[in-house]
């Protein structure tokens, strides 16, 4: 679990009671399963954007190479 709050990025305590976790800065609770989503939100994020610049990376290299083939023939 992440142990910063989504919201304003504060720390977050457990509190028993409630049973969730609640920020110190802003006060904003979440559960456990809120913040398995955001988790998982992030990372798929995160992933997105590196496929995408493997992608293009991949594509230049394609260009690139094809395009020196073409000036040797």
């Amino acid at each position: 679990m992440p142990n910063y709050c989504t919201e304003c990025g504060g720390s977050l305590v457990w509190d028993r009671k409630l049973r969730m976790y609640s920020c110190k800065s802003c006060g904003m609770t979440f559960t456990e399963t809120q913040l398995s989503k955001a988790r998982d939100r992030k990372f798929d994020r995160e992933d997105d954007e590196d496929g995408q610049r493997r992608r293009r990376h991949s594509e230049y290299l394609d260009w690139w190479t094809s395009s020196k083939d073409k000036k040797r023939e």
